[in-house]
């Protein structure tokens, strides 16, 4: 159940999702916005889970909400150069549900869920390859968060990776695999243009 279990399961639910044009302006917009709604919670979610957590995870916790703060704002920034005001836009109903997961399990079955939540959103974390490419098609300014996270994570995720191997549990793992399955079916709703058409209803 350690670090490399658990990416290597995360990986395995990937490869069962279809592949997604980012390249593609309105899909990569409606990413960013999913994203964003998503980042929304992060700091709430570990206010939450600190308020049962005990040592170690209290301190690993203590210490990356710190990491993550005004990480939201960044990013409605960056889709605001798009002309994407993120207060316009409803909630998505899948962003809610993912987000909205952790909750349940922090409260209902172990606050280290949030854990394997969090392998899914910074364990895996973009390649500043795909970066370039994404700021040659759509611009700089869309993707400064999405760099931050690009140049940043690849720290966070060793520190990340280091507390699984240290404390491995199977609830990590379980929350890993669900929140994976999430991210697949976002990928159905960017290929299908699902979200692009609530936010081009919203704008």
């Amino acid at each position: 159940m350690g670090a490399q279990a658990v990416i290597a399961a995360i990986n395995t639910v990937y490869r069962a999702s279809a592949p997604v044009n980012f390249l593609d302006k309105s899909v990569a917009l409606s990413n960013l916005v999913f994203m964003h709604q998503v980042i929304t919670a992060s700091e709430s979610l570990m206010q939450e889970a600190l308020k049962v957590a005990e040592a170690p995870l209290s301190a690993y916790l203590t210490a990356h909400a710190e990491e993550e703060q005004d990480h939201a704002q960044w990013l409605a920034a960056d889709l605001l150069t798009a002309g994407v005001d993120v207060e316009k836009l409803p909630k998505f109903r899948r962003a809610v549900a993912m987000a909205g997961s952790q909750y349940y399990l922090i409260k209902h079955q172990s606050p280290y869920a949030l854990i394997g939540y969090m392998a899914v959103l910074e364990g895996l974390p973009v390649a500043l390859e795909t970066v370039d490419a994404l700021e040659q098609a759509h611009g700089k300014d869309l993707f400064r968060t999405l760099r931050y996270h690009a140049e940043h994570d690849l720290e966070h995720r060793k520190e990340l990776f280091a507390f699984i191997d240290e404390n491995p549990r199977p609830e990590i793992m379980q929350s890993a695999v669900e929140t994976a399955k999430y991210m697949n079916e976002l990928s159905d709703d960017l290929q299908n243009g699902s979200l692009w058409d609530l936010i081009k209803d919203a704008k």
